[in-house]
């Protein structure tokens, strides 16, 4: 693996490495529950700004129901005093009243689907936050898992990396090695031959070589001769 190939398999990692830290997807899974923590507590704000608002117009529907029955014996009276005047504005108020009570109707009738509603979005997202947080929970620790054994196999790698690099700096020195030897044995071969002169042994020739050779095992085979006499075998 040249230089500039080991450089910009580190510089790929360190950019991964650096896109990962702005994409977490623990940090993302962690924002999406607070979001949805958040809509809860929304939808529980709602619900008592919609309670609130139901409470008011029923205090104003009790009101107007109170304001009908006066205006109802207020024209009975009238009626019983011959004033049918008084009557007929008693009556025009008792209609006014009643109008305004059917609206109210309408109104309080809304908020109450408006409260159902509310009530019902939050069982589901109780149930949704409830499912969602046990899910975070089991990406998270599939995440580490994941996350552990990509480093390991990134190490992994980077070791087959080093240990290849070793293997031929090994080989490279075997093959210098047994360079040398073979160009050591021809020139031993060539000195043996006469070709080149020992430098060690400038004065003498491949005749004196050999002879000296031949006396050397001479004295082996002598010496060995002794050994053997001397020990009785």
């Amino acid at each position: 693996m040249s230089i500039f190939t080991r450089f910009k398999a580190v510089f790929e990692s360190r950019a991964n490495q650096v896109a990962d830290s702005f994409e977490d997807p623990k940090a993302s899974l962690d924002y999406s529950l607070t979001k949805l923590e958040e809509s809860r507590v929304q939808i529980g704000r709602s619900l008592i700004d919609v309670s609130a608002a139901k409470n008011r117009l029923e205090s104003q529907r009790a009101q107007l129901a109170a304001a009908l029955e006066k205006y109802q014996e207020q024209a009975g009276s009238a009626v019983k005093a011959n004033r049918d005047d008084l009557a007929r504005t008693a009556l025009e108020r008792k209609q006014d009243a009643q109008a305004r009570q059917d609206e109210l109707d309408k109104n309080i009738a809304n908020l109450n689907t408006q409260t159902e509603a509310l009530k019902q979005s939050e069982v589901n997202l109780d149930h949704k936050i409830a499912l969602f947080r046990a899910k975070k929970e089991e990406l998270k620790a599939i995440y580490d898992s994941s996350r552990a054994q990509l480093q390991m196999r990134e190490a992994l790698s980077g070791i087959s990396v080093d240990l290849a690099d070793v293997g031929n700096t090994i080989q490279r020195a075997e093959a210098r090695i047994r360079e040398m030897q073979s160009r050591s044995d021809a020139i031993e071969k060539l000195i043996s031959e006469g070709i080149f002169t020992d430098v060690l042994e400038p004065e003498t020739d491949d005749v004196d070589r050999e002879l000296s050779r031949i006396g050397r095992n001479q004295a082996v085979e002598d010496e060995l001769n002794r050994l053997k006499a001397g020990s009785g075998a």
